[in-house]
């Protein structure tokens, strides 16, 4: 069967459904397949931020202020809180979270926005 002519509403319907299908595979064709570089990337993400919830409960089981260094600090009289350092979780996770932002705003200004 050849392209249709339109002398009729049939023909002229085959002919509208003739051009659609021209537009159904405009990209390119292939079979369905796993993705294993983006099934990395997510169950990476999810073990990363596992293990930083981990370190992070272990470091705040198991970090005490010591007493003498950082006196009670009084606060409108009422709550008192121990002044003490950062810890080194607190210090890392900030400079993780900024090296990223960094990252992403550098990219996004070089590259612009590719998804």
């Amino acid at each position: 069967m050849g392209m249709p002519s339109g002398s009729s509403p049939e023909e002229a319907q085959a002919y509208y459904h003739y051009m659609l299908s021209q537009h159904q595979t405009e990209g390119r064709v292939t079979t369905w397949y796993v993705d294993w570089l983006s099934l990395a990337w997510l169950w990476g993400f999810v073990a990363a931020i596992s293990l930083v919830l981990i370190w992070w409960i272990w470091q705040y089981r198991t970090t005490r202020q010591k007493t003498g260094i950082y006196p009670v600090d009084a606060w409108s009289g009422y709550a008192t809180e121990l002044a003490g350092p950062a810890s080194l979780f607190f210090v890392l996770l900030c400079a993780l979270i900024t090296g990223f932002a960094v990252a992403l705003i550098v990219g996004h200004l070089v590259n612009g926005q590719i998804f």
